[in-house]
Order: C-alpha cells, then structure tokens, then sequence
C-alpha cells in the first residue's frame, strides 16, 4: 500500500490532521457497504507520533483508492447507512468514553460529531442523560438514511443507565424503547453495542 492523504486523528477529529502509512496488516474484518461500492478496512498503521495506531480506511470497490477516513487506538466499529453514503464510527477510546461521528463517503461534507449531535437537541430542561463518571455511546443501527439508533449508558453515583435515542443527521432527537431489566441496564446496553 502507501502514503494516504492527512486525515483527522480520534483524539485531534476536526482540527489537526497527519499523514499515515498504512501496512498490509488487517486488524479486523472489512465491512462492506450496502450497495457494495465500498469497504471499510480496519488496518494496522504507524505515523511519526504513533508507532502502533489503527486506521479505518475507505477502499473503492471499482476502482481500488483507497483514503483513510479515521484513526483509532482501542476498537472502533462501522456501521453503514442504507444508502451507502454515510458511516457511523464508534471509537471505543477509552476505559470511561466512546467518540462518536459520522462520516460522508464525500469528502467534502464535514464529520458529524455524534455527541455534540445529540447534547444539542436534548431539552435543558429535563435532560434525559444522568451525570456519569463513565459515559459511553454506540450506533446499533441506521433506521433510514438520515435516522440512526443511538444508545447512551454508564453508571456514576453507584447506579447504572441505558438510552435510546433516534438521532437525525439535521440534528433531531427523539427517544426510542428497549426491552431491558431495569436491574442490569448497563450490561444490557454494553451487551446492545457488539
């Protein structure tokens, strides 16, 4: 492989970028959009600042460019809307935090932070989030090509929670059900993500 263009790093997303090379080395499977014009790669790769790093990498079925679209150092996971145009990116970053973004296969759209995204449209007044020490979020599933499922949980203060949100692109915020014990909410969430 070789040199791929700068792209946002998880922890610098939106404002620093760097270049990476990328080694033939899977570190995961590839997952393939719905319409199979593209895959997304999850390779082993090296920078200048990061000896061991991961990169998600958007690979053009047809005609085989490829860009990196994302780095990572923990796990990080995809999840395709239907209409094979955008990317959900759950970066699992840390032991008490995920990153959250969507991300165009056009390059010219900016990223989508997934969090902000949904802080935005919860009402002040009556926040459905409780105040967490741990605090961790995951894409289930798009629902249309602009609607996805969100869930939100952790615990803090000794109690566990789970949510579920439908969370728009334009930035709606509604709340959907799950069928979880009320006992084990975070375990149903974590359990929920994978």
């Amino acid at each position: 492989m070789g040199n791929f263009p700068s792209v946002p790093g998880s922890r610098q997303y939106g404002d620093k970028y760097r270049t990476v090379t990328i080694c033939c080395k899977s570190a995961g499977p590839s997952v393939t959009s719905p319409d199979g014009h593209y895959q997304v790669l999850n390779v082993f790769c090296s920078s200048q600042t990061n000896e061991r790093e991961l990169a998600l990498v958007l690979r053009n079925v047809k005609s085989g460019e490829k860009r990196t679209l994302y780095t990572y150092d923990r796990d990080a996971t995809v999840v395709w809307s239907p209409d094979s145009r955008w990317i959900a990116i759950n970066d699992h970053a840390g032991s008490d935090y995920t990153n959250n973004l969507v991300l165009s296969v056009d390059q010219s759209v900016p990223p989508i932070d997934l969090q902000k995204q949904l802080d935005r449209g919860l009402p002040e007044h009556g926040r459905e989030i409780p105040e967490a020490d741990h605090l961790y979020m995951s894409v289930i599933k798009w629902r249309s090509d602009e609607q996805l499922e969100f869930l939100v949980w952790g615990h803090g203060g000794g109690k566990g929670f789970c949510r579920c949100y439908l969370l728009s692109l334009t930035g709606r915020v509604g709340q959907c059900q799950l069928r979880m014990p009320k006992s084990n909410a975070e375990e149903y969430c974590e359990a929920m993500k994978k």
